[in-house]
């Protein structure tokens, strides 16, 4: 079973992004690759042409924000399932991308399989490990449905959100989703709760990939206050209410320090203040932060 392909770049073309785009070339069978580029100015569509036959190649320029460009692509698919895929995220080479089909398959409500990321440093150790990641680890549930108490213990976004770094999903339940304008993260808030709302499962299976950010950003806390901002700002577009805004606020602040104190690991309790602090700024000033500037 071929599948399209669809990953938003913007100013991508780092020096890990040529082994990316040969290992989405070597890991699914791609019937077109849909690349919706914010006119980026650093060589990604060129280096993009160099990687991806062009008969299987179609590229959208636009300037819409992240939201809105992941919609755009969605409608260029043709193929009954297709992969969202981001510029950042290495594929593992015994993926299996073919088991995961069959899921879909099987499963006509099931929408969409997630794949959590790992970090280059930690995804080594994970690699390593003897133990097989093959559970389900998330099933995603509708906002409405979530409790208070659930929000202080779990996280709004563990419970309501997937993850798009690397997802499959089923092209007719997701081809009419049209998000808020200017949407530039947390936009698998708002796709989510789309699927949801229609009856469809999203869920995400314990098998993670490799996230390549840190070696373009660094793993300095200045990296996370920026994600923070970004993030934060973003929230304030979708339709959370105020006062879950603050229980996954402060309860994140204060639970995810902790844990990363008692597991004796300082700087991941600095990051986590400091993505916490930046989230707070964010969402009080919504319109400073919204893009992330690259």
């Amino acid at each position: 079973m071929r599948l399209d392909v669809v990953m938003p770049t913007w100013n991508s073309n780092t020096p890990y992004f040529k082994i990316v785009l040969k290992r989405i070339v070597e890991s699914i069978p791609i019937n077109k690759f849909i690349l919706i580029d914010r006119y980026s100015t650093d060589g990604t569509v060129d280096q993009v042409k160099a990687i991806i036959p062009s008969d299987k190649l179609i590229i959208i320029e636009t300037n819409a924000d992240l939201a809105r460009a992941r919609a755009i692509g969605i409608r260029h698919v043709n193929t009954e399932f297709f992969v969202f895929v981001d510029s950042d995220i290495l594929i593992p080479r015994n993926f299996g991308i073919e088991k995961w089909l069959r899921l879909l398959v099987a499963n006509k409500k099931l929408a969409v399989i997630s794949f959590p990321i790992r970090s280059i440093y930690n995804y080594i150790k994970y690699a390593t490990s003897p133990t097989q990641y093959t559970r389900v680890s998330r099933v995603l549930r509708r906002y409405e449905e979530i409790a208070d108490w659930e929000i202080v213990k779990y996280g709004l976004f563990r419970l309501t959100a997937g993850d798009l770094f690397l997802a499959i999903l089923q092209t007719d339940v997701v081809k009419d989703w049209w998000p808020s304008p200017h949407l530039s993260a947390l936009e698998v808030l708002s796709l989510t709760q789309h699927i949801l709302t229609n009856g469809y499962l999203w869920i995400e299976v314990a098998t993670p990939v490799i996230h390549l950010k840190e070696l373009k950003y660094g793993t300095g806390v200045y990296r996370y206050l920026k994600q923070g901002l970004w993030t934060g700002s973003n929230a304030r577009i979708l339709n959370i209410s105020k006062k879950h805004f603050f229980l996954e606020t402060f309860s994140r602040l204060l639970l995810g320090t902790a844990k990363k104190i008692l597991a004796k690991d300082p700087i991941g309790a600095l990051r986590n203040v400091f993505f916490r602090m930046g989230y707070l700024i964010g969402y009080l000033s919504p319109r400073k932060y919204r893009v992330w500037i690259r």
